[in-house]
């Protein structure tokens, strides 16, 4: 019954919000460049989707590491849909980068489109010259960040894949900052169809790569990186996912 409660709460939250959400764009979206006020707005939205339910917790660790800087590339591993609202927790605003058919859904991808985020066509090399253009456009403002999933899709077993390297090469060209994240729960969060309640979310932002390091190292050797140290962090709270890749190494 708990988790019939937390989707039907869910949804009419969802609809609740999406009206007024809709009518900020309108007032602001010939002055807001940055849709600052849809940020915020959508980090209210987020907090609902995490608060609605009581028995559920959410722990953020290492904000205080995104310092003065505004304009990261921000990776992050990718558990299922509810990571997007619940990057809202970092002290930014931030595009994110799509796929275009998620930017056809209904209210989400709405919302997506209102936010002024990043639609992508994968597999499309025109697609990912026009990622690099405004990506940087954006980043070169120095007040929004951008935020990629550089696994390019969800886990299937819950570890983190391997990443690609194109979030890492936006960061080359745009001469930005890296600041990787690494957050649990979300993978686990759905039984089948039943909301484990309760349960608990991570979410742990870690150093940063200032640009000037960014700009001396390959997209490569940046990527494999930053893979090593969020799959060291993930392993760290998820010790029970990494067992059998333990037991083959040993």
């Amino acid at each position: 019954m708990k988790s019939i409660g937390y989707y039907l709460v869910f949804v009419l939250f969802t609809l609740i919000c999406f009206v007024p959400f809709s009518l900020l764009f309108l007032l602001t979206v010939l002055f807001d460049r940055e849709r600052v006020v849809l940020h915020y707005a959508s980090r209210f939205w987020s907090w609902g989707i995490y608060r609605i339910c009581p028995w559920w917790h959410v722990q953020v660790e290492g904000t205080e590491k995104v310092g003065d800087v505004r304009n990261y590339v921000i990776v992050t591993n990718h558990q299922s849909m509810l990571d997007v609202p619940l990057m809202y927790v970092l002290p930014l605003t931030f595009k994110w980068v799509s796929k275009r058919e998620v930017m056809r859904m209904p209210i989400f991808g709405w919302v997506l489109q209102m936010h002024g985020d990043i639609a992508i066509e994968r597999g499309s090399s025109g697609s990912a010259r026009q990622l690099m253009r405004r990506a940087k456009e954006i980043l070169d403002r120095g007040k929004t960040s951008v935020i990629i999933f550089p696994e390019g899709t969800r886990t299937k077993d819950g570890r983190v894949g391997r990443f690609k390297e194109g979030a890492f090469a936006v960061a080359k060209y745009a001469g930005v900052g890296i600041l990787p994240v690494v957050h649990e729960g979300n993978g686990s969060v759905v039984d089948g169809w039943k909301v484990r309640i309760p349960h608990r979310f991570r979410v742990k932002v870690l150093d940063p790569i200032p640009a000037e390091e960014v700009a001396v190292r390959s997209e490569r050797e940046l990527a494999q990186s930053v893979h090593d140290r969020i799959v060291a962090e993930h392993r760290a709270m998820r010790p029970d996912l990494y067992e059998t890749e333990q037991n083959k190494e040993a």
